[in-house]
């Protein structure tokens, strides 16, 4: 039987909702942080190697909070009311924090989707 493989933008719900990336059902986490082996309702081996998320949680992070940052400090100095810029770094700091378990299994589904990509 050939397995059907989800597509993008369903491993990424999936990560977001710290779902198992194949199946959907089986919980990621163990607790808040702290991965499975595998997916406890169809058995999918979540990372075959523990740096394989480096590079995709590098991504998530760069792209979404770093950079950025990185621009509203650097047009800072030509801003000379700044309650807005420390507004907005307090929100993208809360939202580094708070969504770490959302961005850490989307990065099991992008690992997961390019995994069997190639095959």
């Amino acid at each position: 039987m050939v397995e059907e493989k989800p597509d993008l933008r369903t491993v990424l719900a999936r990560g977001w909702r710290r779902k198992c990336p194949r199946c959907g059902d089986g919980a990621l986490f163990v607790k808040r942080l702290r991965l499975h082996k595998s997916c406890p309702a169809c058995g999918l081996e979540y990372l075959h190697d523990q740096g394989d998320l480096w590079g995709y949680l590098l991504l998530l992070d760069r792209a979404l909070f770093i950079f950025p940052l990185i621009v509203v400090v650097y047009f800072r100095v030509y801003n000379p009311y700044s309650l807005w810029f420390y507004g907005f770094v307090t929100a993208l700091v809360a939202g580094l924090i708070c969504t770490f378990p959302q961005r850490n299994g989307m990065s099991v589904g992008l690992e997961y989707y390019f995994r069997t990509r190639g095959k």
